[in-house]
């Protein structure tokens, strides 16, 4: 799927934009709304499209970047929705969203899955399936087999499953904030096979980099592939710039402080257990790389 966004129009941050995004859904518009320090930012996919829109806001003689001084116009709010029309809108709302970020609407779902497994499977029944190595709970410990018998038994997948363990609420929250973050950026550029294949190459290389530093440890979680997509947008961007690779200079520099701030064990003193730095940064040497070859080969080049 090639996506080609334009810009519409900018919107005060005060406006309700949802009767307006649940119009241009039923017409079959693919939009997308970006906040940023000036407001809201429309954007459509196709320049025809873009053209028409900007033309038909023109025409309702408001400065959509003011505040609103008392109601809005009919196209922007319906003050008398009812409740099943809310939830209806909604749903098709949620339904367009997923039709263009499957994969990285999957992998928060499956990521979610994994930190409900850890809070209620307290015996490991089924966590120990999904961890580096076998382990099962004896007492109040934990037992691990080497890794080599689950080699041995061809539970290969071992190698990815532990990116969707996740060890309470905040662990989930962040990890599934950046996956959004980054992997809708990938998949609306690359597509969805390109975003799988590389959360799947780039979780076996994060988590392969953690147990080489830590050895037999119970670890897991999507950081690092967060990480790892982190580090392709930055380095293909850096090669082959395009607005949907861009990233801003801050979240850059916030993800590397975070990263840095780990090593210290700085965070570990507030959380249980301590943070896998070998694999996020394992991460994100993995997407630096595939950025670098990505690059080479003309990766999303018409």
């Amino acid at each position: 799927m090639s996506v080609r966004w334009h810009k519409v129009e900018l919107f005060n941050v005060h406006y309700n934009l949802s009767p307006l995004l649940s119009q241009l859904q039923s017409e079959g518009v693919l939009y997308r709304v970006t906040e940023e320090s000036d407001g809201q930012w429309l954007w459509v996919d196709g320049g025809d499209t873009a053209e028409s829109l900007k033309r038909w806001l023109a025409d309702q003689g408001v400065d959509f970047r003011q505040p609103p001084q008392h109601e809005q116009p009919q196209a922007l709010t319906n003050p008398g929705e009812s409740s099943v029309n809310f939830v209806l809108r909604k749903y098709l709302e949620l339904k367009n969203v997923s039709r263009h970020f499957p994969v990285t609407i999957l992998t928060i779902i499956l990521g979610v899955v994994g930190a409900l497994l850890i809070k209620f499977d307290q015996h490991y029944q089924w966590v120990g399936w999904l961890t580096f190595q076998p382990v099962a709970r004896l007492g109040d410990r934990l037992a691990f087999a080497e890794f080599s018998y689950g080699w041995e038994q061809l539970h290969y997948w071992r190698l990815f499953t532990p990116v969707f363990l996740h060890f309470g609420l905040f662990h989930i929250l962040f990890n599934a904030l950046w996956i959004w973050e980054f992997g809708r950026r990938i998949e609306l550029r690359f597509g969805s096979g390109f975003l799988a294949l590389s959360i799947l190459l780039t979780g076996v290389g994060s988590n392969v980099a953690q147990y080489v530093s830590q050895g037999t440890s119970l670890f897991g979680g999507l950081s690092g592939v967060l990480y790892a997509l982190l580090g392709f947008l930055w380095i293909y961007n850096r090669f082959r710039p395009h607005r949907l690779t861009t990233l801003p200079p801050g979240i850059i520099g916030f993800m590397l402080f975070w990263m840095v701030l780990g090593m210290s064990g700085a965070i570990d003193v507030f959380i249980d257990g301590r943070v896998a730095n070998a694999a996020h940064f394992g991460g994100l040497l993995c997407g630096i790389l595939l950025a670098l070859i990505g690059s080479k080969v003309k990766l999303g080049q018409p």
